[in-house]
């Protein structure tokens, strides 16, 4: 991860980060379930903000959190089996192979659920699964880009409201 992009997140957030950085064996754990290493400015941002809502309703699971990222992660890989049919008539028309991506989030403001996207070369896309409009929609450009939309107001993904704080802890996170 760049200084630069730390500061980024910094600068767009402002809210004072954690101090308890995810355990290393929690990441090992994770990326050994993914099958692949996480992109290092979306692990910087949960190191920085995981457990943590994005505009009161974008929930970031952390490693260590309330909610552990890996538990989040199995069952939100179950419920995209779920639901993905009913979303995409047929598979083969997707850019990318659904059982690669890899669940990092999801807005409890109508249930959407956030999926990063593997792509050839080490670059990433976000996948957003929209429960209520019954769609998906791939954002290009990788985490950052993603997560600097929404905060920056650019580029909010349809039904999801802007509101203040820009992020706050969970509730009962055990990272305070």
């Amino acid at each position: 991860m760049s200084e630069l992009s730390d500061n980024i997140f910094r600068s767009l957030v402002r809210a004072d980060p954690w101090l308890r950085a995810p355990r290393e064996e929690s990441w090992v754990e994770i990326e050994s379930w993914v099958g692949v290493e996480l992109p290092r400015d979306f692990k910087e941002f949960v190191r920085l903000y995981g457990d943590g809502l994005v505009m009161r309703h974008l929930n970031v699971p952390h490693p260590n959190g309330i909610d552990p990222l890996l538990n989040f992660m199995k069952r939100a890989r179950r419920k995209l089996e779920m639901v993905l049919p009913d979303y995409v008539a047929d598979f083969g028309s997707l850019s990318f192979d659904p059982k690669l991506v890899i669940p990092w989030g999801y807005s409890n403001w109508d249930g959407d659920d956030c999926f990063l996207v593997p792509r050839t070369g080490g670059e990433w896309d976000v996948l957003v699964v929209f429960r209520q409009l019954a769609c998906i929609r791939l954002y290009g450009g990788g985490f950052s880009s993603f997560i600097t939309g929404v905060i920056s107001e650019q580029e909010v993904p349809p039904g999801w409201p802007v509101l203040e704080p820009l992020w706050e802890p969970v509730r009962g996170t055990p990272l305070v």
